[in-house]
């Protein structure tokens, strides 16, 4: 019976076989590196936030406990019989649908300009659509508000629109410009030998190919929408409240932990929701891609 000599065994195999092995291996254990990683960075504070939305105020949860000692509904009793969160819940989740489709179509003309055309001061276009993200967006807010008050849209719906709808554009603008640079232009040239006219080319070669940015610029505008705080509280308080308006109630001097834990919960918990649906039909390689100019 012959018998097998495992040095003799790895020196049959090929060197190159041997590296591509260890190579794999190693990339094996850098993902699972990255996704233990990525689940205590994201996990941990949710985590929290679960934790002290359920803290029993008779038994506060302080140093040196790990863990609090009692857990009870007080917190979440207290911010649905004692807020205005249902009506919060309403407003925030009417505006953010109107100010996504005023993004879209605000942006659609101007992202295909910047993405299909050659135009002198493209670049410089380009810096100012991110200037509302990138200025502070109390100075955004207080520069508006004079505005907003002149044409009789502060207190209104229609403004708190338009102010959301504001902030959401850059997002929708970059992102829809990136996704109409990436059609190919011999698709458009053979569309056209063809005989396909505008509407034709719009329907069957622009809107599937864009149609992943667009998703994506969605994503991105809806959920400016729902967190945005300082337009809101300029513009919009006491007429309005949103969930951020609730949220930062909480905070400040009177800081309660616990209250705003459930407030942060009921704003987060819709937008993963949101995402997770949004994701079955938007493929993660489709939304590298409509990113990837970014």
């Amino acid at each position: 019976m012959a018998i097998t000599n495992p040095s003799v065994a790895t020196l049959a195999v090929p060197l190159h076989v041997l590296q591509a092995r260890r190579i794999r291996r190693f990339y094996i254990m850098l993902t699972v590196f990255f996704v233990v990683v990525q689940l205590v960075w994201i996990g941990t504070p949710i985590l929290m936030a679960v934790l002290w939305s359920l803290v029993n105020p008779d038994y506060p949860w302080s140093f040196p406990n790990l863990f609090p000692t009692h857990l009870a509904p007080a917190p979440w009793i207290y911010v649905f019989k004692y807020t205005n969160i249902i009506r919060a819940l309403k407003t925030s989740y009417s505006v953010a649908p109107f100010a996504v489709a005023l993004s879209f179509l605000f942006s659609l003309p101007t992202a295909y300009v910047l993405g299909r055309k050659n135009i002198p001061g493209k670049k410089i276009f380009n810096l100012i659509v991110l200037l509302p993200i990138i200025m502070p967006g109390m100075v955004v807010a207080l520069f508006l508000s004079r505005v907003f008050t002149a044409l009789h849209l502060s207190q209104t719906f229609f403004g708190l629109v338009l102010a959301h709808t504001l902030m959401g554009l850059p997002y929708m603008i970059r992102v829809l410009t990136t996704s109409f640079q990436t059609i190919p232009q011999d698709v458009i040239d053979a569309a056209e030998n063809l005989g396909a006219g505008t509407f034709v080319k719009i329907r069957d070669v622009f809107l599937p190919m864009v149609r992943p940015g667009l998703l994506a610029g969605m994503i991105f505008a809806f959920t400016t929408s729902i967190e945005e705080f300082n337009l809101t509280f300029v513009i919009g308080t006491p007429t309005f409240e949103t969930i951020p308006t609730i949220l930062y109630s909480f905070m400040g001097y009177n800081f309660i932990r616990t209250n705003a834990a459930v407030v942060a919960l009921v704003m987060m918990t819709p937008n993963i929701i949101m995402l997770f649906i949004v994701e079955r039909f938007l493929k993660s390689d489709y939304l590298s891609a409509s990113l990837g100019k970014m």
